[in-house]
């Protein structure tokens, strides 16, 4: 599956909010980054889920090297294959299996590219100068595991009025959503609360209802 086409794509490039009444733990209170939503499903990362795993200690157990902050942590991107490994950051296309999401926001699955770059910045571009992973300057987060759904699952799910749909919008759209910074710059605690504020949904006043959401 192509991911982050977003005319072709459904809610790719689109965050979803679970609605408080979701009390499934792999998702109470989740924000989900969709990658992928089509007839045969839909794929998402779970972006507010930190793990007590360091990416230092990740890198070790693949007997690679982390050479920057070694607390770090890891998030969890979803229930489904853990040992699998995302990782969004802002660095462009260094990596020649990077998809673009938005702009500033590239998705790498090789964490082998990601220390190489880290180490040796700008050697997976021909020695072109690149700043280092870990380092001011660069920005990023580490998923193992993703969020997956069957298809015509999602839908059931939205119009049962489990989740929350916020756009993410780019620089100089006037749709209501969220930014890429956002992704980046909101710590995991708040990113609920502050994605849902961001088109003027009160958590504290949200019922699900069935194929809807309404304010009280």
């Amino acid at each position: 599956m192509t991911i982050g086409e977003r005319s072709e794509r459904g809610l790719a490039r689109h965050l979803l909010c679970a609605v408080p009444q979701l009390l499934d733990p792999n998702f109470h209170r989740s924000v989900v980054l969709m990658l992928d939503h089509g007839q045969e499903g839909a794929l998402g990362l779970v972006l507010n889920n930190p793990m007590p795993t360091t990416i230092h200690e990740v890198a070790q157990s693949l007997t690679l090297d982390w050479a920057g902050d070694p607390d770090e942590c890891v998030r969890l991107g979803g229930p489904v294959e853990q040992i699998r490994g995302w990782f969004l950051h802002d660095q462009g296309r260094w990596d020649s299996d990077a998809d673009q999401l938005a702009e500033g926001l590239w998705l790498t699955t090789s964490l082998e590219a990601v220390l190489d770059e880290q180490n040796d910045p700008g050697r997976a571009r021909g020695g072109a100068p690149g700043a280092r992973f870990g380092g001011g300057g660069s920005r990023f987060m580490f998923l193992l595991g993703y969020a997956g759904w069957a298809g015509g699952q999602l839908e059931t799910e939205i119009a049962a009025g489990s989740w929350v749909v916020v756009p993410i919008v780019e620089e100089g759209e006037d749709d209501v959503g969220v930014g890429v910074d956002f992704l980046f710059d909101c710590e995991p605690d708040h990113m609920w609360a502050r994605a849902l504020g961001a088109i003027g949904v009160d958590p504290q006043r949200l019922v699900g209802m069935q194929g809807t959401h309404t304010l009280h």
